[in-house]
């Protein structure tokens, strides 16, 4: 029988005293030390591991802005004073604020609706716990702004694979066609507001990330999966028991980002 969901969305992951233990700005020389714990690195060895979600986030924007057509923007010695002060430009009064608000919002209800739907006597994948994180706290907006669009690209490209793998029923599809673009808007509006192109690289079509790729992103802001496993799916073969799968996998990576966003929305617009 098809469940139908109702959440409040709003579901925090972190409390309010975990958010303010919450230590200062990573180390990027700690981020990229080859000899930091990982728990990608110790549960799913041969992996595609990158160089960590800022890092690839920064190489493909730099590879976009090599096929940008050259134009002079009214706006650019505006931009370069937000630049050099690491904060954002403000369209509208509480804009970003509203905006990353909003963003909060969809990815705790995201957390959510995939707790729910692995509520089920079908489902044999241990419940999964919140993983024990580090590294979310950023050092300033722009900084913030950055991981966020590492973030939401990741979360579309990985959403986009798994349409691929997961069953078309009306119990599971809808729900992750429609998380699907809705992580799509949130990477149109973080990729501009970083004057940036609204897809990376002007492509006129999203293409899947692996999910080796999507644990390599995530992987330098969890400190221990506090008892949980690595997550995996079968990209091609679909199945009931799959369908469990990917919905776990999806459900780390939506924790993780509820975190992140939980710690640096209230930092940065309180």
């Amino acid at each position: 029988m098809l469940r139908r969901l109702f959440f409040e969305p709003r579901v925090p992951v972190l409390s309010d005293d975990q958010v303010r233990s919450m230590g200062g700005p990573p180390d990027p020389d700690e981020l990229r030390d080859p000899a930091r714990r990982s728990f990608l690195r110790r549960s799913l060895a041969g992996a595609a591991a990158g160089a960590g979600m800022l890092a690839s986030s920064s190489a493909a924007l730099a590879a976009g802005k090599k096929a940008r057509r050259v134009r002079v923007l009214p706006v650019a010695d505006l931009a370069a004073n937000h630049a050099k002060a690491r904060k954002l430009p403000n369209l509208y009064a509480d804009w970003n604020m509203n905006n990353f608000q909003e963003i909060l919002n969809d990815e705790s209800a995201h957390v959510d609706i995939l707790q729910r739907l692995l509520l089920d006597e079908d489902n044999h994948i241990p419940t999964r716990p919140v993983p024990i994180l580090q590294n979310l706290e950023m050092k300033d907006e722009v900084a913030f702004a950055e991981a966020a669009a590492a973030f939401e690209n990741t979360g579309t490209g990985t959403y986009a694979g798994a349409l691929f793998a997961i069953q078309q029923t009306e119990e599971y599809f809808p729900l992750a066609a429609g998380i699907t673009t809705v992580e799509a808007r949130h990477a149109g509006y973080l990729n501009t507001l970083l004057n940036e192109p609204i897809v990376p690289n002007f492509f006129p079509s999203d293409t899947p990330i692996p999910q080796s790729v999507a644990l390599s992103h995530v992987d330098p802001f969890i400190a221990d999966l506090n008892g949980g496993t690595v997550p995996s799916f079968d990209p091609i073969n679909r199945s009931d028991a799959n369908n469990f799968r990917i919905i776990d996998f999806l459900l780390l990576l939506e924790m993780v980002e509820t975190a992140f966003y939980q710690v640096n929305v209230k930092k940065f617009f309180g």
